[in-house]
């Protein structure tokens, strides 16, 4: 994986709060890894921590990352930022939440990609300890043609 100097806002369609991605660690056309901070303003904060259910969230941003890069690379800095629709083949967490202010990492890779459909696994880690294990399959809409 390489990493390029890009702005997270240019490759992902998510701004902030819902943006949780702090930082790029590194990403090429097939992968990505990001670094998190959970913060105490995050959606599914509770009196417990956040929600182990962040975590598919967290992997479906990463994944945005690299697949992002690729439509940036093809279609330039104006490139159309819609996200996409993504559904869950499966999840399996190894917490029930997590304490604000962990540092959480993920990788995640694109097992299958045609034309506008990936299927992504992606993997969270705590302090190294993988804590979820999700498989994510995106489908991105075409442009809307211009008259």
């Amino acid at each position: 994986m390489t990493t390029p100097r890009i702005d997270l806002e240019a490759l992902v369609p998510h701004r902030r709060p819902m943006l949780l991605i702090s930082e790029i660690i590194a990403f090429d056309d097939q992968s990505a890894a990001t670094r998190s901070v959970v913060g105490h303003d995050w959606p599914l904060m509770g009196p417990d921590g956040v929600n182990a259910l962040i975590l598919i969230e967290l992997v479906a941003q990463t994944a945005a990352i690299n697949n992002g890069w690729k439509l940036f690379k093809r279609d330039g800095p104006g490139t159309d930022r819609r996200g996409w629709i993504v559904g869950i083949k499966s999840a399996r967490f190894q917490v029930r939440a997590i304490a604000a202010d962990t540092t959480i990492v993920v990788e995640s890779v694109n097992q299958f990609a045609y034309d506008n459909f990936r299927e992504i696994r992606g993997i969270a880690r705590i302090e190294g300890k993988p804590v979820a294990e999700v498989t994510l399959q995106l489908v991105q809409a075409e442009p809307l043609a211009t008259p």
